[in-house]
């Protein structure tokens, strides 16, 4: 069975970005891709992705920084440097921040494929030891995709069990127990909602934190 890969990538040059997501597309892999650091944090933090690759030279907060920021966040995420950098002591630095490798720029298929096959296996590795979805019954795919339906609809200022269902297609039971699972996790707000002048059970409402 192919393991399925999910790739973030982030530089200020949107030109970079759009060759890389063409590369990952080629390959069968999902690549999202950003300007903003925040936004690729928000990737880390929900486990959206497997693979961040980062630019080196950025305006609004360099590649090392972004390095520690998001190997603060995850020890089990993969992180690549995009670089034409080759002095050993910017090495040095970036592995010693939590970068796992480099990717040469300007960025050639053959090198961008084969560094994401070897490292897709660490990511699979990293996940594997740090057994990162326990739960009985939460499918690592199915949760990406309703971490991203919430992330997109982080406005939204309560959502019910219910959402899900109409949005994924989910059974009730189980959208129930992914957003259960992330309320365990501390990702999401959980409250109760009497009905109004109403016999019934309280609704359930869950919140973005």
């Amino acid at each position: 069975m192919k393991t399925i890969l999910y790739l973030g990538a982030i530089d200020d040059d949107t030109s970079v970005l759009y060759t890389l997501e063409a590369m990952a597309k080629s390959q069968g892999w999902d690549m999202r891709t950003t300007t903003e650091p925040d936004e690729a944090f928000l990737w880390v933090i929900n486990n959206q992705i497997d693979i961040l690759l980062v630019d080196y030279h950025m305006p609004k907060m360099s590649g090392l920084e972004v390095i520690q920021r998001a190997r603060e966040i995850s020890d089990t995420v993969v992180l690549l440097v995009l670089t034409i950098e080759e002095h050993p002591q910017i090495a040095r630095q970036l592995l010693l921040a939590g970068a796992d490798d480099f990717v040469n720029k300007p960025v050639r298929l053959l090198d961008f494929a084969s560094r994401i096959q070897v490292h897709a296996k660490l990511a699979h590795y990293r996940k594997m030891t740090r057994q990162s979805y326990p739960m009985k019954g939460i499918s690592e795919e199915t949760l990406r995709k309703v971490i991203d339906l919430l992330v997109s609809n982080a406005d939204t200022e309560f959502f019910d069990v219910q959402f899900l269902c109409d949005n994924l297609g989910l059974a009730y039971p189980t959208a129930h127990r992914y957003l259960e699972y992330l309320a365990e996790k501390g990702t999401l707000f959980k409250s109760q909602e009497s009905p109004e002048g109403k016999p019934g059970r309280p609704r359930t409402l869950y919140q973005m934190k």
